[in-house]
């Protein structure tokens, strides 16, 4: 961000949804259009639900989520916004239900949420992941497939475990709910066996929407069953990141 006059003083303080935030817009991106899809995603939550938050920023779901109960595994990959997540984490004075990661996303979901999700959904929890990266989360999806490939799914108890992902993708206006959920299904490499649903968050420019589309990760796409031979079902963290992660839009 260029400062054209004034005082070269970026830091701000700011309020919503019942938490406190304080960055430097110099170094991270914050939009407060957006306040009205964090709480959208906040009330879907439940008291001791996990949440994941992949492009955490500087945490507008993160630190809400946690502030109602939630445990809250926070991840940003920009070194700023990682710093300015924990001082909210410590401004809000919830430092016990959230754990910070300053990794890669696609890393972040290999090696942070599917050795962690086994414990949380045998605990009872649901676990939601959000994805708020609209110019790249759909690249990153399929690191879900076969991401619990080494769960013994003889448990009857797993058929119970929901994983809710809510990704964001920009679409083109005529595109609509069919074009994010064919953006969804690319992503995966693979139909999402479960039905998808596709809200409407704003209009970003003419003939350019932003789209969240919320699904339900099946037991057959976290081991990896059936997968299309163009793609490798097993997760090889060692492999070369297929994206290049940009800045969240918060």
């Amino acid at each position: 961000m260029e400062l054209l006059a004034g005082e070269q003083d970026t830091k701000v303080h700011v309020r919503q949804n019942g938490a406190r935030f304080e960055f430097d817009f110099a170094d991270v991106y914050w939009n407060p259009r957006l306040s009205t899809e964090h709480a959208r995603i906040i009330a879907l939550l439940r008291k001791d639900d996990v949440l994941y938050d992949v492009f955490a920023g500087v945490g507008p779901f993160a630190i809400p989520a946690a502030l109602k109960g939630c445990t809250v595994v926070a991840n940003d990959l920009n070194p700023h916004s990682f710093t300015w997540l924990n001082h909210n984490v410590s401004l809000n004075k919830v430092s016990d239900r959230v754990s910070t990661h300053n990794l890669d996303g696609r890393q972040f979901i290999r090696e942070v949420v599917g050795p962690s999700l086994p414990a949380h959904l045998a605990a009872g929890r649901h676990a939601h992941v959000c994805m708020n990266l609209p110019a790249l989360a759909t690249e990153f999806l399929d690191a879900f497939v076969g991401l619990l490939q080494g769960v013994d799914d003889s448990n009857h108890e797993v058929e119970s475990w929901r994983i809710r992902v809510h990704c964001y993708c920009f679409v083109k206006g005529e595109e609509g709910v069919t074009g994010a959920k064919r953006k969804v299904e690319e992503g995966l490499g693979r139909p999402t066996e479960r039905d998808v649903q596709v809200s409407f968050v704003r209009n970003v420019a003419p003939n350019k929407d932003m789209m969240r589309a919320s699904f339900d990760l099946s037991w057959d796409i976290l081991h990896g069953v059936g997968c299309p031979p163009a793609k490798k079902c097993k997760v090889d963290a060692k492999e070369p990141d297929a994206a290049v992660e940009v800045a969240s839009v918060h």
